[in-house]
């Protein structure tokens, strides 16, 4: 057979007449095209430390030597399964089932494309019971995953398999998310959580496990127990401050599902699937990308101190859900909270998370009521990545990359020598309980806010490229959800936003 001629094309692409460039011949042209300015002026450092650099190379930045392994192999930075499912993850919608409208809204909802539905804080387990079955009770009898937003009680855990109970539900194949959390509790102020007494945190997290355990019996597809990053980062806490806090939520469960003696003594594999992970996802998608990628890695090891490898049949024990940052909404241009939500859902589904809920654009001006077009935009936000784009059908997707790689890793270390900090002042309970963690989200927050005043972060319409016609919202419906105690909701942009008389309103930095 005689050989098949190259063609031009095969020529073409064997040598595509570039000059050879090294990285010394890119920094000479960077620098000519930065007028002047070094080229250290491209670096920037990060709210914990983290420098990125303007390039990334294979000498430098190659990862060879990486430990980060295959997805669905330990340590799991590349993903939990070494297959992606067809539509990649759970769409996730909230709603507070005290409104009246809740009911259509969820229906809406359910019958539009998304999987789950999140039920706010905010209600009581014995008052808002009816309300509770009246906002979810059709979408549950039709089998859609219901989730507790974090920092459910043992008592709204069994306010809703009640309700699962009278539509007569076969537990045994529900997917449902609990929100156990008592850490969460605290850190948001809902319900009676007593953050300044660390021995009451540790009961009620042993008494959470137990309920948990027994969860575990009626329902094996349940995931109980939470560890909320969320609520940490909105109070104003960096990322590897937040990955801290998750890490040392995650230890704690199993302190107390496995070694306290008031817990359910179970086996640490066990624990750890009981256990489901909520971090918060903001504008920069590499970093949303990265932390959730730099989480999977340390959980990985903390879990094989405790002899959990996750190679077995069932897997990574790990579920990793993603909600866009409250602290990154504005209620000045809000339309442009469209956009951080885009960037941030797209950082959270290439970063492999299993569930992603995006809050209303509009949700900081309408409180809970947010508009129907608010609640269509965020489901549609989700709808258009995942089957349009088409990107959770892509394994890994950032695998590869020097720069999400090296960030990744260094997230990792940065989060774990965090993480070491609090497990060496006595663990998440007592840092809570001293206020030694507070002071120090209060001091990341401080930094933020210096760097935003400064120009070196900016807020598209809000610090800049303003439209001075743009709608802002009412100040009466700010800080309506604001409940006493807590860490607070610190937004980014609430010193920016002015009443009408161009006077900030007091308390407008924790809005």
């Amino acid at each position: 057979m005689a050989p098949t001629p190259t063609s031009r094309h095969d020529t073409a692409l064997s040598d595509p007449g570039f000059a050879d460039v090294s990285e010394s011949d890119w920094e000479a042209a960077a620098e000519g095209a930065l007028r002047g300015e070094p080229l250290s002026s491209l670096r920037t450092t990060l709210l914990d430390g983290i420098e990125t650099a303007p390039l990334y190379t294979s000498h430098r930045h190659g990862t060879e030597a990486d430990p980060s392994g295959l997805p669905g192999s330990a340590p799991f930075a590349r993903g939990a399964a070494a297959a992606s499912g067809a539509l990649g993850w759970a769409v996730r919608q909230i709603h507070d089932v005290r409104l009246a409208g809740t009911p259509d809204a969820v229906a809406v909802d359910t019958t539009s494309g998304v999987d789950a539905v999140t039920v706010a804080r905010g209600w009581d387990a014995d008052g808002d019971a009816a309300a509770l079955a009246a906002g979810i009770g059709d979408a549950a009898g039709a089998g859609v995953t219901i989730h507790l937003q974090s920092g459910a009680s043992p008592a709204h855990a069994a306010a809703l398999l009640n309700v699962f109970d009278r539509h007569g539900l076969d537990l045994a194949g529900l997917r449902s998310w609990i929100g156990l959390d008592p850490i969460a509790a605290a850190a948001s102020g809902w319900h009676s959580a007593d953050s300044d007494d660390g021995a009451t945190l540790v009961s009620s997290m042993c008494s959470a496990a137990r309920s948990a355990a027994e969860i575990a019996q009626r329902s094996p597809g349940a995931v109980p127990l939470e560890a909320d990053g969320s609520v940490f980062a909105d109070a104003g806490a960096s990322d590897a401050a937040e990955l801290a806090a998750m890490l040392a939520t995650g230890v704690a469960w199993l302190r107390a599902a496995c070694d306290n003696a008031d817990g359910p003594r179970l086996d640490p594999d066990a624990a750890a699937r009981l256990l489901g992970f909520t971090l918060s996802a903001g504008p920069d998608a590499f970093l949303v990308t990265a932390k959730c990628r730099a989480l999977r890695m340390c959980w990985t090891r903390v879990l094989g101190t405790c002899g959990v490898d996750g190679t077995g049949d069932e897997g990574s024990p790990m579920r990793l859900h993603a909600v866009t940052a409250t602290a990154m909404l504005s209620a000045r241009d809000p339309w442009v909270n469209m956009l951080r939500a885009t960037t941030a859902s797209f950082g959270a589904a290439n970063g492999g998370v299993d569930a992603i809920t995006v809050r209303p654009f509009d949700a900081v001006s309408s409180g809970a009521s947010s508009s129907g077009l608010g609640w269509r935009v965020a489901a549609n936000t989700q709808l258009i990545l995942r089957h349009e784009s088409r990107i959770g059908s892509v394994i890994d997707p950032a695998g590869g990359s020097w720069y999400i790689e090296h960030l990744t890793r260094t997230l990792a270390h940065a989060a774990w020598d965090r993480f070491r900090e609090i497990e060496a002042a006595g663990g998440i309970c007592a840092v809570m309980a001293s206020g030694e963690l507070k002071a120090s989200i209060a001091t990341e927050r401080a930094l933020r806010d210096e760097r935003i005043a400064a120009g070196e972060h900016v807020l598209v319409g809000v610090t800049d490229f303003v439209d001075t016609h743009a709608e802002q919202a009412s100040w009466a419906n700010l800080s309506a959800d604001q409940p006493p105690g807590g860490l607070g909701v610190h937004r980014w942009a609430a010193p920016y936003e002015v009443e009408s008389n161009g006077v900030a309103p007091a308390g407008a930095a924790s809005s």
